[in-house]
């Protein structure tokens, strides 16, 4: 070992623990009560007995065969909904990437993102591995399925969903393609149902060939406020801003509907309309359940979709609650579908937790509005928006959504492109993500490649692509809008980027 004199090893002691002290890091995922998960206030004895329903709803695990289910329809298993092992619903996919709403909402509690959860719920607790990505292990081998798993969803990575770019013909596709198939399991109910009938998709071959796109799960909390957000107040919204935004590049466009031309605001590109097709859509394209929405099987290979109705999951008419689905039940007689909408219209949006003094400074860094823009960061992630003053629950009317978000899409550069197009949000767009909440999450940026909030802020600065993505067949993507706000950060001291980190995480 080197001998290196006395004064010196001071000063080299000296310059490591300034460099340390002063280095900017993300707290991580914050500690303590979850403080999201319950329903908004306000809500009538009516309104919340749906909610309680919802729950329910949510919390079932599916089963494939419509008579092979563990427990009666509906039944209280008594579990914990994050230890299920008992089916008590139906309609399950062949085809599927989840067997539960809440195997993809339950962080940090139910309604919430992706986390982890225990692999083996059906061995006793001394024998529970540390929680784990659900789909690394527990949903692909559930009930005996025998999924092989791809390389791109890890033991302690993100929850993903899985789109190619495109066909084999090279035209676009964009659309999910499911992870796994019922193979293997023992409630399917087709004895017939095998590899040979439903192969596997190939998703290494296309992951080799960056054919593949991920998303990850979005956390449902206080979506109702942000439907009851009207398109007028999006739009003036972003007027108030406009000469500030464009003095930094920043532009941002509503995506809208193709039929009746409003405003379109959930989902990474705001490609969903509405709470109700987003639920639909989940149920079907998710977890393979057919329903009112989407009432077309995804996979209508004959020998495995043996003793499954379509649609599967609709209003119910059966004349006794035997299988808790009377029509004359007000509870039961409601589509699964519909139920987990209603809980997820009524889910009250997540409390931050209080400002710390350097939290305090960080939302003074992050801006609140023109008079006090700091770096420029709310100029996209809008603090608050009022909803409209009409509306059938009325404790939706005028209430401030602190979502943190314009609702807008915006070109991100070809950095965080996924070259999907969906609407008017082109293989470089994303909507605004919510930031409220933002201080439990797990992952970050649309395909979760990270858990490391410094990293996402500082992903969202790219240069364009002139050339066109090798996939995107001469596609030219503009830089990001955000590249201005991120050279300010950049620039800020260590301790005020500290400061917006630990803003960020008491969110």
């Amino acid at each position: 070992m080197f001998d290196i004199p006395m004064p010196r090893r001071f000063a080299i002691a000296a310059l490591t623990c300034t460099f340390l002290c002063l280095a900017q890091k993300d707290p991580g995922v914050r500690g303590g009560p979850p403080g999201a998960g319950g329903p908004i206030p306000g809500l009538t004895p009516n309104e919340l007995a749906l909610f309680n329903e919802g729950i329910r709803r949510t919390t079932q695990l599916e089963a494939v065969c419509d008579t092979c289910s563990d427990m009666p329809l509906g039944g209280d298993t008594g579990e914990n909904p994050n230890l299920a092992t008992l089916t008590n619903s139906s309609g399950l996919g062949a085809r599927f990437n989840g067997d539960q709403c809440s195997v993809c909402h339950q962080q940090p509690a139910i309604g919430g993102s992706g986390g982890f959860l225990v692999p083996n719920p059906q061995d006793p607790p001394a024998r529970y591995r540390k929680p784990e990505n659900p789909m690394f292990d527990l949903i692909p081998h559930r009930k005996g399925a025998q999924n092989y798993v791809p390389s791109f969803l890890t033991r302690y990575g993100p929850i993903r969903e899985v789109r190619f770019q495109r066909n084999q013909d090279g035209t676009p596709d964009g659309g999910v393609h499911a992870l796994f198939t019922i193979v293997g399991r023992s409630d399917i109910g087709a004895p017939g149902c095998t590899n040979a009938v439903l192969p596997p998709t190939d998703f290494e071959t296309q992951y080799r060939k960056g054919n593949l796109s991920f998303r990850i799960p979005l956390q449902t909390f206080g979506l109702g406020l942000i439907e009851a957000i009207q398109d007028s107040t999006i739009l003036s919204s972003s007027a108030a801003t406009a000469s500030a935004r464009a003095a930094l590049g920043i532009g941002g466009i509503p995506n809208r509907s193709g039929n009746d031309g409003t405003i379109s605001r959930f989902g990474w590109k705001a490609q969903n309309k509405s709470i109700a097709i987003f639920a639909g859509e989940a149920y079907n394209v998710e977890m393979g359940v057919t329903n009112d929405v989407f009432p077309t099987a995804r996979d209508e290979t004959s020998a495995c979709t043996q003793g499954v109705n379509e649609p599967n999951d609709i209003t119910r008419t059966d004349p006794t609650d035997i299988r808790n689905q009377a029509f004359n039940n007000p509870l039961h007689m409601v589509a699964d579908w519909l139920e987990f909408a209603i809980f997820i219209r009524e889910l009250a949006p997540p409390q931050p937790v209080a400002f710390s003094p350097s939290a305090l400074r960080g939302q003074q860094l992050f801006g609140t509005d023109p008079a006090h823009p700091g770096i420029g960061c709310f100029l996209c992630h809008t603090p608050t928006m009022v909803t409209g003053p009409r509306h059938e629950t009325e404790a939706l009317q005028s209430v401030p959504a602190n979502l943190y978000s314009d609702l807008l899409v915006h070109h991100m550069g070809s950095g965080l492109a996924d070259n999907i197009t969906q609407g008017v949000a082109a293989g470089d767009m994303f909507r605004t993500t919510p930031l409220w909440g933002i201080g439990q999450r797990m992952f970050f940026l649309h395909d979760g490649r990270t858990n490391d909030l410094l990293v996402a802020i500082r992903a969202h600065a790219s240069g364009g692509d002139p050339q066109g993505d090798s996939l995107a067949h001469g596609n030219s993507y503009p830089p990001s809008e955000a590249n201005a706000v991120i050279q300010k950060f950049n620039a800020l001291a260590a301790a005020d980027k500290q400061a917006i980190l630990d803003f960020l995480r008491s969110l």
